[in-house]
């Protein structure tokens, strides 16, 4: 409109890309997706001397697109003056990002030797978790420390998490890049399209908005079971593809599931100093809400008993998170080292590829095999559990997959059926 009008001349906009919104008064404000758009025209046929316009805000996220000119004036008016006089000047340059210092630690939880051993695995492998118990003991504590123990993002990592953040509208524009794996806890309550992304104008739900990072449901079994189920594909693909008449979408969703139920509707089963109330049949239709191939794609299931009163005062609540990380990290660089890579990770290798390659001992082979024909592991199942053994291994420091390795992943799998067995005997 401006070239129309004779305000500026043509050439002067001739290598120049603008995005940002115009408001009344002449400001130019904010707009969502702009490391997206930086990306996108880095990637193109642009010429070097491209210069992409957008609104000063957003400087910090595009300007992690390296290489790529930019200019960020103020007002429409400026941006007028600059043209005028053939002269983009490059946006100040932004301090870089600070990793936050974590306020929480792994040592607050008194006890829980097991579930902390299951979260080091789960952070070593990028596994999704399970932890069972009844209310106080300590679960929604556990799942808060779980990204005190993740590694740190990679580089490419943040630029991606970053972008999504940038999308979804929930970046902090002084923030510049995401540092830190994201931790996201929806409530029970949200819906399909909450949680995994959708609406007439499709924007990324929250498999999304945690993608290289930890998705945490509490009170896994009040959500609905239609909101549960669509969790299938991004767990199984890493993705989430929305279809609508215009368009088919595809959000990235690679995050590592952490989820918190009580063992039944009272949330005492098990619980020898709260007796539970409740029928077996209850039970069943309690844990019902969960279906079984959902069940299978969680790698770890873990019991969370409650704690005496007695040990909340001790002072011995084993290694923090500093310690635990240094040790998952360790573990994930053996991966990077085997995989050659440093996106992949123990829960997204192959299974068939870890088979072969992957360090199994004879032993915990026939361990593995004769396990799962006695409790009838399907083949995704038994896979599953050869990914959580070799991941048991690395935070070992073992090249091979050994009988203790496996013996302890097959610990970790669904036991819902003898639990409700022994509830029904009466001897929970």
């Amino acid at each position: 409109m401006l070239v129309g009008t004779g305000v500026i001349k043509a050439d002067a906009v001739r290598h120049c890309i603008a995005v940002g919104e115009l408001g009344l008064d002449g400001s130019i404000r904010p707009i969502r997706g702009a490391l997206s758009i930086a990306r996108r025209v880095a990637a193109s046929d642009c010429t070097a001397d491209t210069t992409l316009i957008l609104p000063a805000t957003n400087v910090g996220e595009a300007a992690l697109v390296r290489g790529l000119r930019l200019a960020a004036p103020v007002t429409l008016g400026e941006l007028v003056s600059w043209l005028k006089r053939g002269a983009l000047p490059a946006p100040s340059p932004r301090g870089g990002a600070v990793r936050e210092l974590d306020s929480v630690d792994l040592s607050d939880v008194a006890g829980q030797e097991g579930a902390k051993r299951a979260l080091a695995i789960a952070a070593a492998g990028s596994h999704g978790v399970l932890m069972v118990g009844p209310p106080g003991a300590g679960k929604t504590m556990l799942a808060r420390r779980l990204p005190t123990i993740l590694p740190s993002l990679t580089d490419a990592e943040a630029l991606e998490v970053t972008a999504i953040h940038s999308v979804a509208g929930i970046l902090d524009p002084s923030a510049g890049a995401v540092t830190r794996r994201p931790f996201r806890a929806p409530h029970h309550s949200v819906s399909t399209a909450g949680l995994v992304g959708g609406g007439s104008s499709p924007r990324p739900g929250e498999v999304s908005l945690a993608h290289h990072g930890v998705l945490f449901l509490d009170e896994l079994l009040e959500f609905p079971r239609g909101v549960l189920e669509a969790l299938r594909q991004p767990m199984e693909d890493g993705t989430i593809t929305i279809a609508r008449a215009s368009a088919s979408l595809r959000f990235p969703a690679r995050f590592a599931l952490a989820a918190a139920m009580n063992p039944c509707p009272c949330g005492h089963l098990g619980d020898v100093s709260h007796p539970c109330v409740c029928a077996a049949a209850e039970v069943a239709k309690y844990r019902g809400r969960l279906s079984g191939p959902l069940a299978d794609r969680i790698d770890l299931h873990v019991n969370v008993p409650p704690i005496a009163l007695a040990r909340l005062s001790g002072r011995d609540s084993g290694d923090g998170s500093l310690a635990v990380r240094a040790r998952v990290e360790g573990a994930r660089a053996r991966q990077r080292a085997r995989y050659r890579s440093d996106a992949e990770c123990n829960a997204r290798v192959p299974g068939r590829w870890l088979e072969i390659h992957g360090g199994l001992e004879p032993a915990g082979r026939a361990m593995l095999t004769s396990a799962g024909e006695r409790l009838h592991l399907s083949a995704r199942a038994f896979h599953r559990v050869l990914r959580v053994a070799r991941t048991i291994a690395d935070l070992d420091d073992c090249q091979t997959v050994c009988e203790q390795h496996v013996a302890e992943a097959m610990g970790n799998r669904p036991r819902g059926a003898a639990t409700e067995s022994s509830h029904t005997r009466g001897t929970a």
